[in-house]
């Protein structure tokens, strides 16, 4: 490959570059190929010029002196400062500028600042913003939610609705309070109360002791609690009302008193009872083993066998004794 040939292809290489990414010398670098292109055309000249000097016949022999011959400190002097110089050129650092003239700035939105101010990368996929039909589903869905949490809260607290109508004196309303739903006096204390008590259930906090009573009380109070749930669900099934399954061992819940619970509980089987009562019966508990099982089998013994047919040492034992008399 000759040189022309291959200073076009060089040639080729840096247009495609430019195109793609910008001159050498606009991002801070020193295009070599331009150099080399200065070089060859320099050399070209210079071989021209000799050319024709060559040519011409030099009469005075001072003139050749003063081409030849050059001092040695000069020349010192001269290799001195290029070393410097290139000393310098290595120590200083490189400088890239990004002049790209093809793309316009783009000012970050409002929404990158936000994410920019909080803290979280603008990378991230964001949703697209709801449409107002979306908006209105998702807000009647919350509604919806917060009233049928309002419902079944309202349906555990209905037994102290039923207890307590409300009534005041009407010394403590207001205009503001006058029409309100809310409960105040007993029945705020036990609605207090009960939410309590389902919040520590379901944090399994341990359950409270009754109040202190004689047996005898609680005995009886235990035993009119159970007459009258009888009595409920005998009314309940002749008007062919189904009731509610209730735990094994807990009181049906009929309304009554509020404070009952705390003096009998909520059941009228100790937890002792009720361990017991969770077991399945697995039949009689037959002591008496009969034989000895192995691997080869199971093997009686004649005690065995004696015992089991009322021959023994006790069968003789009764005869000698009846022989005696």
């Amino acid at each position: 490959m000759s040189d022309a040939e291959y200073l076009k292809q060089m040639e080729i290489q840096r247009l495609a570059f430019e195109a793609q990414f910008g001159s050498l010398e606009d991002m801070g670098f020193d295009d070599k190929t331009k150099k080399e292109e200065s070089e060859s055309e320099s050399e070209s000249g210079n071989d021209q010029d000799e050319s024709e000097d060559n040519n011409d016949d030099f009469d005075d022999g001072d003139d050749l002196m003063k081409y030849s011959e050059f001092p040695d400190s000069e020349e010192e002097e001269i290799s001195e400062e290029e070393e410097e110089q290139d000393s310098e050129e290595e120590k200083k650092p490189v400088v890239i500028t990004f002049r790209d003239t093809t793309k316009a700035y783009t000012p970050p939105t409002k929404e990158e600042l936000k994410l920019l101010k909080s803290g979280k990368s603008s990378y991230k996929r964001q949703e697209p913003p709801k449409s107002k039909k979306q908006q209105v589903a998702l807000g009647d869905s919350e509604e919806n939610v917060q009233n049928d949490l309002e419902l079944q809260r309202f349906l555990k607290e209905s037994h102290i609705l039923a207890n307590f109508n409300n009534e005041t004196s009407g010394a403590a309303l207001t205009l503001s309070t006058i029409d309100s739903d809310n409960l105040i006096g007993d029945a705020k204390k036990h609605q207090l109360k009960h939410r309590l008590s389902s919040v520590s259930s379901t944090n399994k906090v341990a359950k409270t002791n009754l109040q202190k009573m004689p047996m005898s009380m609680r005995k009886g109070m235990i035993k009119s609690q159970m007459e009258k749930i009888a009595k409920f669900e005998k009314e309940a099934k002749d008007e062919g009302i189904v009731l509610s399954r209730v735990a094994k061992g807990k009181f049906r819940n009929i309304g009554g008193s509020l404070s009952l619970n705390e003096r009998i509980g909520d059941g009228y089987m100790n937890e002792k009872k009720l361990k017991k009562s969770r077991f399945r019966d697995k039949g009689l508990d037959v002591s008496a083993k009969v034989g000895k099982s192995t691997r080869n089998g199971l093997i009686i013994s004649q005690k065995d066998i004696d015992r089991i047919n009322g021959a023994g040492k006790f069968n003789k034992k009764m005869g000698k004794k009846g022989g005696r008399r």
